[in-house]
């Protein structure tokens, strides 16, 4: 038995060591025309959301694709500043559309009644708190 996973084992070893085959002009024109029908026709659309009453802070996003073009937004709160970036990125770049700023305090206020809500496109919704029972547990999942 030990023979055959060292015999099995070698040869797993000399298959992964050769060099990788030659993609024929044929293959390669193949797989550029997918990539480049898959970039114009691709689509997706995505947001998250953190409003975070522990550590005052909050954090948003949103994005979408068609095709070649994204489009998406950014801002968050932080104590000090506000800040919110809204942006483009196409066949002439990543460029941004607007870009607010400003200052808001002197940073955040911890608040450990607080409640920190999460949401997002891919995850769903749902809520934490600081959990005060437990030393080494910080926070406590309280699904919305």
């Amino acid at each position: 038995m030990f023979k055959f996973v060292l015999i099995a084992s070698l040869l797993v070893a000399l298959c992964m060591a050769a060099p990788p085959r030659e993609e024929s002009d044929a293959e390669r024109q193949e797989r550029e025309e997918y990539e480049k029908y898959q970039n114009e026709n691709a689509q997706y659309s995505f947001n998250s959301k953190v409003d975070d009453k522990i550590n005052d802070g909050q954090i948003t996003r949103t994005e979408e694709r068609e095709g070649g073009t994204v489009r998406g937004s950014y801002s968050y709160f932080d104590g000090f500043v506000k800040r919110r970036v809204e942006y483009i990125a196409d066949k002439s770049g990543y460029r941004v559309l607007k870009d607010e700023m400003q200052d808001v305090g002197d940073g955040p206020q911890f608040n450990p009644e607080g409640i920190a809500d999460v949401e997002g496109s891919l995850i769903g919704k749902y809520s934490i708190k600081l959990d005060k029972d437990d030393e080494e547990k910080h926070y406590k999942d309280i699904h919305a």
